[in-house]
């Protein structure tokens, strides 16, 4: 295919689509079954260009922005650059460093085509050669001719010359494991020569690059110029966040900021690929992972500026036209999107290491090329959010909060003209419901610090972990989640032993015994609590764990009812393990403090 290597300027040239006949045109040379001399000419499209785009009017503005009462978002493409030639002497940036491709040319254009050559070819200062290039004939009609870039030629050994079809070639990815995490979905390359390492200083000549494709179907006979333009498989994104909210400018929060649902494969060739891409199994965790994008800092009106991620391609469906606000209750359920998160912690006095939560704020933001229909992330796009946090409202989804609605005290009758009535079988009642809101905390509790009846950080507790016959404390209304929790942890009980309580009651608020139901932030949940918090979101997400206590015994046995992440109550006996969910009150929350309204929601 391609013979001897010499160097040649790099040109980025927006010429080849996966359909397009990249050839110019040079009438009157006859076409043969034999090799021919075509001269090829590499490009690599600029960041935030397609090579599939017809003007520039089908490409992305170059900012976009949208605004919402919590948050407003800029969304800023990086201008595209044209790289001059490059001497041995200039360091080429990654973004541009070509160390390796790969060139095969099939029988046709359709997907069944047979790879007729395959040739790799090696650059150790990262600029492109190429040169007198020998491309067989294609006989009159179009062949497929692919180019990847910044591979290693064992990757395939697989793909063999007159069996392995072009469909073959597509299939083939890169996945995240152990061994490559710190720069997938970049590519490690060892360089060779007739199948032999490149040594440099007695060792083997290595390299990391970003993985390039191009492809141009295209008649080939003598004399011909070929060019290829190389598209960058993954895309690059960063992020810069700010905040005019009063309670985030005031008061220490420790912020983390993760990229979630990025998935775990990324394809040598993403030219053509379509919604959904790539086609995974959603219900297995193992085809996404997250990329922590900025060192955990606690500070007051937090200024974080990401570095530049690289993420493979994820490409979800369209959708129907959103706002800001409402654009995560659009998303699909495999879409990349960044996550946020704001703790106020505080440490309790008088302990060694008990530090609890007394508030956190969530934001998931999910990538694409606008804010509306767009969930995708594109091949060869380089994007920048600026975000400016303003609040946390219940009316912007971009917020999590998980409040399922009234579910907690004790159940209410109203008449009709909405009085509140003094007995539920009251016969002027028409209305019934419990009078409190219930949030749900964010994450599964741990044992805390300080305590004796099970290991501090454990996650899977026992209901009642003490020694001495059980006393259930009068803890078993199925509604009332803080009149339980305080009956469990009252002064003059051993509190410690009723571990699911005191993770909650303890752990997430810092209280010494005795606090009262009313003054209780952070509690166990009733069963019945549990059960409308089941009710209200398993449509949209699933419990975090298997099973979880509530704070709700039973009168008779030595046993606590437990919910599934199936939705199926049981009594299970208290000495058994499950798992522990924090829940409050949102008219408690701590930024109320400040004066602003309890708008949480999910």
């Amino acid at each position: 295919m391609i013979k001897k290597i010499i160097p040649v300027c790099i040109a980025c040239l927006i010429l080849g689509g996966c359909t397009e006949d990249s050839l110019l045109p040079d009438p009157g040379t006859a076409s043969s079954p034999e090799p021919v001399t075509v001269k090829l000419t590499l490009g690599i499209d600029g960041y935030n260009t397609s090579s599939d785009g017809k003007t520039r009017a089908e490409e992305m503005p170059p900012v976009l922005r949208m605004s919402s009462p919590d948050m407003d978002v800029e969304l800023v493409a990086t201008p595209a650059v044209t790289r001059a030639a490059s001497s041995p002497a200039v360091t080429i940036a990654e973004d541009y460093a070509v160390y390796s491709y790969m060139g095969f040319q099939f029988d046709g254009t359709l997907s069944s085509g047979t790879l007729v050559e395959k040739k790799y070819f090696t650059s150790p200062d990262g600029s492109i050669k190429t040169d007198e290039v020998e491309i067989k004939s294609t006989g009159g009609k179009k062949n497929m001719i692919v180019v990847l870039a910044n591979v290693n030629e064992s990757d395939f050994s697989s793909i063999t010359v007159g069996s392995s079809t072009y469909a073959d070639l597509q299939k083939l990815c890169m996945t995240r494991v152990a061994d490559n995490d710190a720069i997938f979905p970049r590519k490690k390359l060892t360089l060779t020569k007739d199948g032999a390492p490149l040594q440099e200083n007695g060792k083997d000549m290595e390299r990391t690059g970003i993985v390039m494709c191009g492809q141009v179907a295209a008649e080939i006979s003598d004399g011909k110029q070929l060019y290829v333009s190389l598209k960058r498989t993954v895309a690059r994104v960063q992020f810069n966040i700010t905040t005019t909210y009063d309670h985030f400018k005031t008061v220490p929060h420790t912020w983390e900021v993760d990229l979630m649902n990025i998935p775990t494969q990324s394809y040598y060739n993403v030219i053509g690929r379509k919604a959904v891409f790539p086609l995974v199994d959603l219900t297995r965790s193992d085809f996404f992972w997250s990329e922590k994008l900025a060192e955990k800092t606690t500070v007051a009106d937090p200024v974080i500026n990401t570095a530049s991620v690289y993420i493979p391609v994820n490409l979800q469906q369209s959708v129907p036209t959103s706002t800001q606000s409402t654009r995560r209750d659009n998303s699909p359920k495999g879409g990349t999107y960044l996550q946020i998160i704001g703790l106020e912690s505080k440490k309790v006095e008088g302990t060694v290491d008990l530090h609890i939560i007394k508030d956190f704020s969530i934001y998931q933001l999910f990538l694409g090329k606008n804010f509306t229909t767009d969930f995708s992330v594109y091949p060869n796009y380089d994007l920048t959010y600026n975000i400016v946090l303003k609040g946390n409202s219940e009316e912007d989804t971009n917020v999590v909060r998980l409040i399922p609605g009234y579910f907690s005290g004790e159940l209410t009758a109203y008449d009709a003209n909405g009085n509140r009535l003094s007995s539920v079988t009251d016969a002027n009642a028409v209305k019934w419901k419990y009078p409190n809101k219930i949030e749900v905390y964010f994450s599964d509790g741990y044992y805390p610090a300080g305590s004796s009846s099970a290991t501090p950080g454990d996650k899977e507790l026992k209901w009642y972990a003490g020694t001495a016959p059980l006393d259930k404390q009068g803890a078993t209304s199925l509604t009332d989640g803080p009149a339980n929790t305080a009956r469990l942890q009252a002064a003059g009980v051993p509190w410690e032993d009723y571990a699911a309580a005191h993770t909650c009651y303890r752990g997430l608020n810092g209280y010494d015994q005795g606090k009262p139901a009313g003054d209780i932030l952070w509690y166990l949940p009733s069963i019945g609590e549990l059960i409308g918090t089941w009710i209200s979101s398993s449509s949209t997400a699933s419990q975090l764990s298997p099973s979880y206590w509530s704070s709700t015994a039973c009168p008779d046995t030595d046993k606590a009812f437990v919910i599934t992440n199936e939705g199926k109550v049981y009594s299970d006996d208290v000495g058994n393990t499950h798992y522990v969910r924090g829940f409050q009150d949102p008219g408690k929350a701590q930024h109320t403090e400040l004066g602003q309204s309890p708008t949480w929601s999910n």
